[in-house]
């Protein structure tokens, strides 16, 4: 469909690359956890005061603009994929 999937995470790097290919996650995932200013950017950063990234989805165009998102209630929410392609322009 012309997308490129690209995860960020909060988290630290031990432990989380094994669960992502046990899980058969098969894209990029960047880890930021020395770094809080991307989820900060993106103003998903500490919405809850627990001092986590929420769980979050954009879909940004080739120009660079967010053209949808969701931005979960909890560090923990999940979206779906059919959720994700549906949005794609």
């Amino acid at each position: 469909m012309g997308a490129e999937v690209l995860a960020i995470s909060t988290d630290d790097l031990s432990g989380a690359e094994t669960i992502a290919r046990q899980v058969g996650i098969d894209f990029p995932v960047l880890y930021t956890s020395k770094n809080d200013d991307i989820p900060k950017a993106y103003n998903v950063f500490n919405l809850h005061g627990d001092g986590l990234a929420s769980a979050s989805v954009f879909i940004i165009n080739t120009d660079g603009q967010i053209v949808w998102e969701e931005i979960g209630p909890t560090y923990a929410h999940q979206v779906s994929g059919n959720t994700i392609i549906a949005n794609l322009p």
